[in-house]
């Protein structure tokens, strides 16, 4: 099956902190909440953090225009 001629692909890799790896290093208040980790972009190697959902949405979306831009 042929897609077509896409050249354009903007790939992230998203990695998430893990409560069971990293509860004892830290401390268990601070990772109640699942959303800590980082974002690279694959095409940059741009790494950034985010602790929270918004934040995550935030970072990603800004990623996205960052990448269209440089197209």
């Amino acid at each position: 099956m042929k897609t077509g001629n896409n050249k354009a692909t903007n790939n992230f890799i998203v990695r998430f902190w893990s409560k069971k790896y990293y509860n004892d290093e830290v401390g268990a208040k601070q990772f109640e909440n699942i959303y800590r980790g980082t974002i690279t972009n694959a095409q940059t190697k741009e790494e950034q953090h985010f602790h929270n959902a918004g934040e995550f949405l935030s970072i990603l979306e800004k990623e996205y225009w960052k990448s269209e831009e440089l197209k």
